[in-house]
């Protein structure tokens, strides 16, 4: 790891409050000699990007920001089980070679005691990462292959974006070295299904059963254009909590009031944070769906995490970041969920979408206005009738 310039206290600011977990910001301070008595992550990094730090100071920093202990974001490829040996022969016979100039990319594949292989890629990175002086980073993405049934998953952590590429890359490798041999690599791909399908693949997640998990709240949604692939908007609270009303209601979603003008309107969801409960121990969990784009693919990770605890004055929160095998067990299963709800949609018959409604404002003041009078009408007769009725009855 090389360091090219040195960076600015407000950016050293950022980073220890967004990037690096609190307790590693005060074993880095305290290791310095400096013993800051504060509660607040952001008094911790105001009052600790106020000293000097020497380069392997910011080296050191660095390391903690890709600790393993960080909440970590995953993605996954899938790959048809009898494809499997070919693909292991394939990396193996990749192993040691240098597979690009730019980047000394190489691929290792082990085996693990219970029969089951992964393999690691090796690459240097020239680009400065969340602190503004990183020049040469050196990177290593392990890829677990996880047999299941017809079908067998890829997965691995992504520190950065650059990871996600740097495994497709891989894998066009391969492609290039089986030219007898047709891979089947596949994602999960939202511009495979259509609108609807789209908003369903998040409302049948949503009312899965997970085993070991509740879903408690919908606490973030996106939604994104579907024909422009304009930037995403978040949804507002009030919208949000109209889509949490219906889901725990046990209503379908899709005939939710704003769901239905989302489709209308050319919109689909592209990402949801949710928060989940453990249904035999205190702990919880907020788990993130995200549908990224340039390139697409599909990023799952826990972003918060922790336990309820009881005391005096009620229950409280506790956080508590899980271990890295923790939160590769959790969202393992998560993923497979995904991925089980996706196969069913894509195979499942297309029903007729509803077309687009645009309603210019005018158009929304005619028809609030003719409503008006339809209701104007409607008293009216009403009153009309009770007055009849009381006729009636006098006579």
């Amino acid at each position: 790891m090389k360091i090219k310039n040195y960076p600015y206290r407000s950016h050293l600011r950022r980073v220890l409050n967004k990037h690096v977990t609190t307790r590693d910001v005060k074993s880095f301070l305290k290791e310095k000699g400096i013993l800051v008595h504060a509660f607040r992550k952001e008094d911790l990094s105001r009052i600790g990007a106020d000293y000097y730090y020497s380069m392997a100071n910011i080296v050191d920093l660095k390391e903690k920001i890709d600790s393993p202990t960080n909440y970590k974001k995953t993605s996954r490829i899938n790959i048809p089980t009898n494809q499997v040996d070919e693909l292991k022969s394939t990396l193996t016979s990749l192993t040691g070679q240098k597979l690009d100039n730019d980047e000394d990319t190489r691929v290792t594949v082990l085996s693990n005691p219970d029969g089951t292989w992964m393999f690691e890629i090796d690459y240097t990175e020239y680009k400065p990462s969340l602190i503004n002086l990183l020049d040469v980073t050196n990177r290593k993405i392990t890829v677990n292959v996880n047999e299941q049934g017809e079908s067998t998953s890829l997965d691995f952590s992504l520190l950065t974006p650059h990871d996600y590429k740097k495994v497709t890359e891989v894998i066009k490798q391969v492609h290039k070295n089986s030219d007898d041999f047709s891979f089947n690599f596949s994602e999960i791909s939202l511009s495979n299904l259509t609108k609807k399908k789209r908003i369903s693949l998040f409302d049948n997640f949503f009312n899965y059963k997970h085993e070991s998990w509740s879903l408690v709240e919908i606490t973030k949604l996106k939604v994104k254009r579907d024909k422009n692939d304009e930037e995403e908007t978040d949804i507002s609270k009030d919208q949000l909590a109209g889509i949490n009303s219906a889901l725990l209601d046990g209503k379908n979603l899709i005939e939710n009031n704003f769901v239905k003008s989302t489709l209308k309107n050319g919109f689909y969801f592209s990402m949801a944070t949710m928060k989940f409960e453990n249904q035999s121990t205190p702990e919880f969990i907020e788990l993130v769906i995200d549908f990224k784009s340039r390139p697409e693919r599909c990023e799952t990770n826990i972003v918060s995490s922790g336990f309820y605890e009881e005391d005096g004055l009620g229950i409280r929160t506790i956080k508590n970041l899980f271990d890295t095998e923790t939160q590769n067990n959790i969202t393992f299963n998560f993923k497979n969920t995904l991925y089980q709800i996706y196969v069913e949609l894509l195979n499942s018959e297309d029903v007729p979408e509803e077309p687009e409604i645009n309603i210019s404002a005018e158009e929304i003041e005619l028809l609030n206005e003719e409503i008006q009078s339809n209701k104007n009408e409607a008293a009216i007769a009403v009153n009309n009738n009770i007055h009849l009725e009381s006729n009636k009855k006098e006579q």
